[in-house]
């Protein structure tokens, strides 16, 4: 008679890996997705709740060019009236909002596009002169530049052989 070898009881032990490899496979897709800068299903200020709000939005990127400091801002469906831009000190605030206007008449069938708010705060790497600040935004990218105030700004040292 032949007799299937388990001498140690693990009959089962492939379907306890592959139980585990499905777990790995799903926190694998979580950190992915939180790295995409997706929060968890969850009420946020400003949001709904159970709408999916991002982690951090608008996503940014600042450069420093030298004499000045430059910022990109991703706010897509966003107007300039929606936008709030102040900047205090050695601090930069981006505020906004988005609206959802139904037109008279109409019934929302689907909605994908909740309304929300947000404001961000960064500390600024160096002083900026506020008051030639300038906020361009243009195919739902706001770009601002920062202009250093002079003590800030780099200087080019001009070496000379003895």
């Amino acid at each position: 008679m032949l007799t299937r070898w388990n001498d140690f009881g693990f009959g089962d032990l492939g379907h306890h890996f592959s139980a585990l490899n499905d777990l790995r496979r799903e926190m694998d897709r979580l950190f992915v997705d939180f790295e995409r800068g997706w929060g968890v299903d969850a009420p946020r200020p400003g949001i709904g709740a159970g709408a999916l709000a991002p982690a951090a939005w608008p996503r940014v990127s600042m450069n420093d060019t030298g004499p000045e400091l430059r910022l990109r801002a991703e706010v897509p469906g966003l107007s300039e009236k929606d936008l709030d831009v102040t900047v205090e000190q050695s601090s930069l605030t981006l505020r906004g909002a988005r609206q959802t206007d139904v037109p008279e008449g109409y019934s929302v069938h689907r909605q994908e596009r909740a309304a929300m708010s947000f404001a961000r705060s960064f500390t600024l790497p160096c002083r900026v002169d506020a008051e030639k600040v300038t906020a361009n935004l243009k195919n739902g990218i706001l770009e601002l530049v920062l202009p250093k105030v002079a003590e800030e700004q780099p200087r080019q040292i001009q070496v000379r052989a003895s």
